[in-house]
């Protein structure tokens, strides 16, 4: 047993080191876009200007920009930031780092779950895992995604352990990794509310315990608004983080913008301001529209279809044994989280490592149970590992070796106020302390600038 598990974690660990190194050569590839910058400016200031400050971000509630998304993700780079540097491949290899130990810790839930890991299932788990394009494209920016994916797991681990030791220390633990969980983002937090409700719903044997795991979690998540809140509200910026909970979820904002009204007419307060800003970041996409957006992961519903194919002609002689299938569930389970997190408001691209991991352990359980479909599956890796890879090649729109020799080619300052495009990110901080980005710091703010750099491709 001890001889099948260590080929298990070296088929893991090599498989994963191949595509790191791969990636490794490839991050330079992809242009960084406004939502890394607005994540990564924050970081880059705190690690080598001793800062937390922004000049990547908008206005909210008319206070000078601020970053008001809860800061885990924003400490853990400024630390990384700090001991190796702050160049684009550095700054995004911490992403690398934290999906290693991601897929760790999956393989550690499936076999907690008593599914069966060879070394090809590990092997296939391991490549759908880092080849799948949409995957890779989380992955290799600088978003806090990964960490929200890995705390959630952890969490999950912790359940767990919870529901089977049921002491003490376990329950701390679950209370500890869910207040992390909202630190290291709030839509993480709605998602594991999302798997907590999916599993009273089809778990009723365990109905009970999972009612009575709720208290914790959301002893956790009190504790990780506490701590968010406060580390805002020494910030001076507790309403602007406030209001940007509620305009980045579609369900929210349609709700604030029915109350204000009335609230403004009961204390006798304007709320203009507030409902105009709902009002313009409104997209008007309706709840089906927003739910049918999942259509544009393409693998996902192919790996979907091939998986829901597999269990139904699997257990096409005992279909009552499905309902109590937990790699069955699983497929499920990954249906119901966009269904979920779009009644939440906000299902995004870099949130649909949410259903992955759910369709992806469902796919493993199958895998290892039907040599058929292990060889079905595998074919699948492969080809969308190869369209993984392809998607990690050079951009015929962006070169970074271009970039860097045109802002080297400037000679500038260090004094130099400098306004350019988020592509240039990475190049300008080194050279310029003052840096604003073009589309999201309000000009108002900006009393001098020395250089403008446009962006050719934007029009």
């Amino acid at each position: 047993m001890k001889l099948v598990e260590s080929k298990n974690v070296y088929a893991y660990v090599l498989l994963s080191l191949a595509f790191i190194i791969v990636n490794l050569a490839t991050l330079s590839n992809l242009a960084p876009w406004v939502d890394e910058v607005m994540m990564l400016d924050t970081s880059y200031n705190a690690a080598f200007h001793g800062r937390w400050e922004t000049t990547a971000w908008y206005r909210v509630v008319g206070q000078y920009p601020f970053s008001t998304y809860p800061p885990l993700y924003q400490m853990t780079a400024a630390v990384w930031m700090w001991l190796f540097g702050g160049s684009m491949v550095v700054a995004r290899s911490l992403n690398l780092l934290i999906a290693f130990a991601l897929g760790g810790t999956c393989l550690r839930l499936m076999k907690r779950h008593g599914m069966e890991l060879t070394l090809w299932t590990t092997a296939l788990f391991t490549v759908l895992f880092w080849g799948n394009s949409e995957m890779a494209w989380m992955y290799r920016n600088g978003r806090p995604d990964m960490l929200g994916a890995l705390v959630a797991s952890l969490t999950v681990l912790a359940t767990d352990h919870c529901l089977q030791a049921k002491s003490l220390p376990a329950r701390m633990a679950v209370v500890g990794s869910s207040a992390l969980l909202f630190c290291s983002g709030i839509q993480s937090a709605v998602y594991l509310c999302a798997l907590w409700l999916f599993s009273v719903i089809v778990m009723k044997r365990r109905r009970k315990e999972l009612v009575a795991l709720l208290p914790l979690l959301l002893a956790g998540f009190g504790l990780g608004l506490l701590l968010v809140s406060l580390f805002m509200l020494f910030n001076g910026r507790l309403e602007a983080f406030v209001c940007s909970i509620v305009q980045y979820s579609a369900t929210l904002s349609d709700m604030a913008l029915a109350v204000l009204p009335w609230v403004g007419e009961m204390l006798n307060f304007d709320v203009s301001p507030y409902t105009q800003k709902l009002s313009e970041l409104a997209t008007g996409r309706s709840f089906v529209v927003r739910l049918a957006s999942i259509a544009e992961y393409h693998s996902f519903l192919i790996l979907s279809v091939v998986t829901l194919t597999a269990y139904a002609t699997s257990f096409k002689n005992d279909k009552c044994r499905l309902a109590s299938d937990e790699g069955f569930l699983l497929l499920l389970c990954a249906f119901f989280v966009p269904l979920f997190m779009n009644l939440a408001g906000r299902f995004a691209p870099y949130y649909h490592w949410m259903a992955f991991l759910p369709l992806l352990f469902s796919i493993t359980s199958m895998a290892g149970r039907r040599r058929l479909w292990l060889r079905v599956y595998g074919v699948a890796a492969l080809a969308t590992s190869v369209i993984g890879v392809k998607s990690m090649l050079p951009d015929e729109h962006w070169n970074s070796d271009r970039v860097h020799s045109f802002v080297k080619r400037q000679q500038f300052k260090p004094s130099d106020v400098l306004v350019c495009p988020f592509s240039l990110f990475y190049e300008a901080k080194p050279v310029c302390d003052t840096c604003y980005f073009v589309g999201i710091f309000p000009a108002e703010y900006i009393n001098h600038v020395d250089y403008i750099i446009e962006d050719p491709s934007s029009g």
